[in-house]
């Protein structure tokens, strides 16, 4: 049974300064939007490498992978107006220079 101590917190938490911590945080808040965007389910991963340095000694090392539903996007559909901007207006016929102006009057 544990003391209450998490030796991963303690070494996750001092590698970098605790950036691995902060990384895996942000990247849990960005999963949860989309998540909550999508309806799609995301995950984060963090994992901590542990190699020999030395006879007595162990490195840490942290990774984070954050996988985020796609969230589809719809469309929305615009033109061009005659000063190039785009605008959510249709241009009328005579605006585009499609129509003689003679004609549309008689």
């Amino acid at each position: 049974m544990s003391d209450g101590n998490s030796h991963f917190l303690m070494a996750i938490g001092r590698i970098d300064g605790g950036l691995a911590i902060e990384t895996a945080d942000q990247a849990l808040k960005d999963v949860i939007a989309a998540v909550q965007r999508s309806g799609k389910k995301g995950s984060v991963t963090v994992s901590l490498d542990v190699s020999p340095n030395g006879e007595m000694g162990f490195a840490a090392s942290a990774k984070v992978t954050a996988k985020a539903p796609q969230v589809n996007f719809g469309q929305s559909f615009f033109f061009m107006g005659r000063d190039g901007a785009l605008t959510r207006e249709a241009p009328s016929m005579q605006q585009l220079g499609l129509m003689d102006k003679e004609k549309t009057r008689g």
